[in-house]
């Protein structure tokens, strides 16, 4: 049973759908380039929320989720919007 309240998973989804919108402005043109150092601090903040609420929701302590929370370096643009398609996903379900 979730008990991250409804309004924290819209959190969580607004910023994850935040940083999407900003790689999809650059995938064209930069896809295969690391990942921009603004866009890879905010997703490493929202990555460290979500991993903060852990001890709160049963499902982030899956073994699925144990990938999500290595964030890799060198990662390009492509690869993080993959990550975030993932985690937008994962993130509806828990509503």
């Amino acid at each position: 049973m979730s008990v991250l309240t409804e309004e924290r998973l819209i959190q969580f989804l607004k910023e994850t759908v935040d940083i999407e919108r900003d790689c999809l402005e650059r995938i064209v043109s930069e896809g295969t380039r690391p990942v921009p150092a603004d866009i890879l601090a905010r997703y490493r903040s929202l990555i460290q929320s979500i991993y903060a609420e852990r001890d709160h929701e049963p499902t982030l302590q899956e073994e699925c989720w144990e990938w999500i929370w290595e964030i890799k370096e060198g990662m390009n643009l492509i690869q993080l919007y993959g990550r975030l398609a993932w985690l937008n996903l994962q993130l509806l379900e828990l509503l």
